[in-house]
């Protein structure tokens, strides 16, 4: 098994939203036989890579490209000048496009709980979000989805901040995962894979962090299910008005993605490791912790409304000041169902 260590951190915190993007060549996203897709690295990356290569989708998209995207910034450049087609992202993102103009049509969603808490272990059991009470705590990304998710629960817990807890942020999760390591905070927020590189991490230092299940703490706190949707695969218009045939295909091959991601995570982890840098042992520790189930778009959308009404009510620029509308669901017909949400 691979070991983790601080180069491994340090490239999966540079793949990581808000940091620079990395200069990119223009490509044409859709020519004769070849579509160009999208995604961050981590676990949707896997079950792209893994729906790209299924033979239903080969053999009407011979060569498809599936390359990485460092941040939403960039991706919304690629998107908004069509140099890709088909992208994964954080629902957020996705709303947040279109809410600012970009054509675009949301697929499914298939990440329902990436976001979790390490805790130094002195500092007593972290057994709920009312744990942290008297605690300093990391987070990386303010206002961003692990930021929105974690400040609504504190509030559902009764604590406040300043009050109860101290807060810090952090301009990347390699800070946030320094401070951590170095005991310079008492406990922080990151989402999978982050969370699995970090723990193993700091068990090379002989440390064993507690850690904490925010999607349980959600469905605790609101007596809502525990998954909350926060990861999907979104798509320009003018791909699915133009080839409506490869969508259908691509959706069908990532529920069997989905599927096999979830029964085989070793091998999963294998075309993970190879498609980024980040090691096997990261992606072995992430998808266990990870709750990956594929529901389509119009399968989602009451829970994606009720989640993005819950955290825009900290933050309205979080989707971009509004719930996207009609169309930007995916129209529910029976060559596209999906699973259960």
């Amino acid at each position: 098994m691979n070991r983790i260590n601080r180069r491994d951190v340090l490239r999966l915190a540079a793949s990581s939203a808000l940091l620079s993007a990395l200069p990119f060549q223009r490509a044409f996203a859709q020519s004769s036989g070849k579509l160009i897709a999208a995604t961050p690295y981590g676990i949707p990356q896997v079950i792209l890579a893994r729906a790209l290569e299924d033979p239903a989708v080969k053999k009407l998209i011979p060569e498809p490209e599936l390359k990485a995207w460092k941040d939403p910034d960039q991706l919304r450049a690629w998107l908004a000048r069509a140099e890709v087609m088909l992208t994964a992202t954080p629902t957020n993102v996705a709303a947040n496009l279109y809410n600012r103009g970009v054509p675009l049509v949301l697929l499914n969603v298939n990440v329902w709980g990436t976001l979790g808490m390490l805790g130094l272990k002195e500092k007593g059991p972290l057994a709920s979000v009312e744990d942290l009470a008297g605690r300093h705590i990391g987070v990386p990304w303010r206002g961003d989805m692990p930021d929105l998710v974690f400040r609504y629960l504190i509030g559902k817990a009764g604590l406040e901040v300043g009050r109860d807890l101290k807060v810090s942020y952090q301009s990347s999760p390699f800070e946030t995962v320094q401070m951590f390591v170095a005991q310079r905070l008492d406990a922080v927020v990151l989402p999978e894979p982050m969370r699995t590189a970090t723990r193993l991490q700091t068990a090379q230092f002989g440390q064993m962090p507690t850690e904490l299940d925010l999607q349980e703490e959600w469905a605790r706190l609101t007596g809502e299910g525990p998954n909350l949707p926060q990861a999907g695969v979104v798509c320009r218009r003018e791909f699915l008005d133009q080839h409506p045939e490869q969508i259908a295909a691509i959706q069908h091959a990532i529920s069997r993605a989905v599927d096999w991601v979830v029964a085989t995570p070793n091998e999963a982890a294998l075309i993970g490791s190879q498609n980024s840098p980040l090691a096997t042992s990261v992606f072995e520790g992430a998808i266990p912790g990870t709750r990956i189930h594929m529901a389509t778009a119009a399968e989602s959308r009451p829970r994606l409304e009720a989640f993005f009404t819950a955290l825009t009510d900290l933050s309205s620029g979080f989707i971009g000041g509004k719930l996207p509308g009609s169309d930007f669901y995916l129209r529910e017909t029976a060559s596209n169902a999906g699973g259960k949400v």
